[in-house]
């Protein structure tokens, strides 16, 4: 919000002197912004979101999908970026998860061991234990005390439909939003059971449109593979074939409605759970960084 004074001031020598102030509240336009799924490409929005935190603005809302819901939610709860950034670094860069020595062999011990998961009686990881760090950085677990609305995108298993969470719990929202089918225990929330929202919409955009005068989409996405002329084991075919599919839901979505802004962070040779290369993913989220500046400076100045 901007605030304008007017003084009108009467010569002293005049009858009708006297001494007024208008006061104009221009009130700037609402702005929304989409996270979108990308695995640990996604830590891209940490660096996105400063740039609101230097301009000294807030989106009027977030829409999240996966990762995306993850940054969104804590983002929305009130954290800010460098208390993320903190959190990032507490969490993947300690030396306990050893993610280096994980990536030389990239198999699935060495994913249960890096995730520090449990497995459930159906065979899924249960993911407990990222979940109780997550509770204890973010800033509310409910979506009525969130600083920043919030849409969270689900897909609903037993109907194959979008969900978007609005309202109640935030914790098992985000939850249910990056269960990956095969890896994450579904979340199971009243009649429903809930897998990773990028399933269905790993951009969601489209879902704040209304709400806003000004949409940002962040896509994270993978668009070309690591290629060493090799054949990729299973988990590498699996998370590609997941991200192949994303990038053919969006690419069909843009062709009907688009955000007013689209920012594309070209990631090259990040895989879907190389969280290890957050510096590398920092660094290029910059260069979008400073476009989605630029543009946000236009809107202030427009307004």
């Amino acid at each position: 919000m901007f605030e304008i004074y007017l003084i009108l001031v009467i010569s002293q020598s005049s009858p009708f002197f006297f001494l007024y102030t208008f006061h104009y509240i221009s009130v700037m336009k609402k702005i929304g912004i989409s996270l979108g799924a990308g695995g640990a490409r996604g830590l891209a929005h940490i660096i996105i979101l400063e740039a609101f935190e230097e301009l000294n603005i807030k989106p009027h809302i977030i829409s999240g999908s996966s990762i995306g819901a993850i940054i969104g939610a804590a983002y929305a709860s009130g954290m800010t970026t460098q208390e993320m950034k903190k959190s990032v670094a507490e969490l993947i860069l300690s030396k306990k998860f050893k993610f280096t020595e994980f990536y030389k062999k990239y198999d699935v011990f060495k994913i249960i061991d890096m995730l520090d998961v449990s497995l459930s009686t159906t065979g899924f990881f249960k993911g407990d234990k990222f979940i109780s760090f997550y509770k204890k950085k973010i800033k509310t677990y409910n979506f009525s005390n969130l600083e920043i609305p919030i849409k969270i995108v689900a897909t609903e298993y037993w109907n194959k439909k979008e969900h978007h969470f609005t309202s109640g719990n935030l914790i098992d929202a985000v939850r249910a939003s990056y269960a990956l089918p095969t890896l994450f225990t579904p979340m199971k929330l009243g009649a429903g059971l809930f897998m990773d929202g990028g399933m269905v919409n790993p951009l969601p955009y489209d879902i704040i449109k209304d709400e806003c005068d000004y949409v940002i989409a962040v896509d994270v996405s993978s668009k070309k593979g690591i290629n060493n002329n090799e054949i990729p084991n299973a988990l590498d075919s699996l998370f590609a074939s997941f991200q192949i599919m994303q990038n053919s839901i969006l690419t069909q979505k843009l062709k009907s409605t688009k955000p007013d802004l689209l920012l594309e962070i070209d990631i090259k040779d990040v895989r879907m759970f190389e969280f290890n290369k957050v510096k590398e993913i920092w660094k290029e989220a910059e260069k979008q960084k400073k476009i989605l500046i630029e543009e946000l400076e236009k809107i202030v100045i427009n307004d």
